[in-house]
């Protein structure tokens, strides 16, 4: 048995079906607590398309939040727009450390909004799911090489769902959204292996495609709408074609990209 190859897979949306809920229940609706939102059911719609059903799909909670605030024309919001376009790490974290260094009202109420979210989601009484296939799919990973959660959510919400779920049975570690950018933290992961070629990033939106892609390795996607069809296939066949070197991404890539195009 081989484990000279890394998974890297991500939580939202991809293993875990939590995702589609958090958007309509907290992130899009919390907002309008915290800013100032003229028309907060067309707000909503705009929210959900950006988040879940475009190329934006599983952009950072603050890069979306900076995004849907432009798009509503919302103003006085230069500061939290220039922390979210230098900053290294989107996070509570970082942005707490912008407030330290240079107050705003903009940056109190994005960190207001994200801490009230996490609340949110912390207390939330509803199921949360794996996606089917997802528990067996991480399994046969896990006997292929080593699997990492690579998540931009809140470690503490991913670690409580992923044990709730029994998968942390197959994860050496979590990189979540206090480790830094994806694309950062695949570039740490890439030291455990010998080329790039051995690590494969397995994800449900265009930033955990285009982190990957940033740094040379491959990336294998969940469809929105079809996740359980993805897992089986990958646990089936795929995640062997990889450690064999005959997946073939490019016809994958193909199918992800025409999958949300159809919005």
């Amino acid at each position: 048995m081989t484990t000279n190859y890394l998974f890297c897979v991500d939580s939202d949306g991809c293993a875990m079906d939590t995702m589609t809920y958090k958007h309509e229940l907290f992130f899009g609706p919390l907002i309008v607590k915290h800013f100032p939102i003229e028309n907060p059911e067309q707000f909503q719609k705009d929210w959900e398309k950006l988040n879940l059903y475009s190329r934006t799909r599983g952009v950072n909670r603050f890069t979306g939040l900076v995004m849907s605030l432009k798009a509503a024309g919302v103003p006085n919001i230069d500061r939290l727009v220039e922390w979210a376009e230098t900053t290294d790490s989107l996070s509570n974290a970082s942005l707490e450390a912008a407030i330290a260094e240079q107050d705003s009202s903009d940056l109190q109420a994005a960190l207001a909004w994200s801490n009230d979210v996490n609340a949110h989601i912390k207390g939330y009484e509803g199921e949360v799911l794996a996606f089917p296939k997802a528990k067996e799919g991480l399994a046969k990973l896990s006997q292929l090489g080593r699997v990492y959660v690579v998540s931009s959510a809140n470690r503490e919400a991913v670690e409580e769902e992923w044990r709730d779920q029994g998968l942390l049975d197959y994860v050496t570690d979590l990189y979540c959204q206090d480790r830094g950018k994806k694309e950062d933290v695949i570039a740490q992961l890439l030291a455990k292996v010998d080329q790039p070629d051995h690590l494969l990033m397995i994800g449900d939106s265009p930033g955990d495609c285009s982190a990957a892609e940033q740094n040379g390795v491959r990336f294998y996607p969940i469809m929105v709408g079809d996740e359980e069809a993805s897992w089986t296939d990958l646990l089936e066949g795929q995640a062997e074609q990889f450690v064999a070197g005959t997946y073939d991404e490019a016809t994958y890539k193909s199918r992800f990209w025409d999958n949300l195009d159809k919005g």
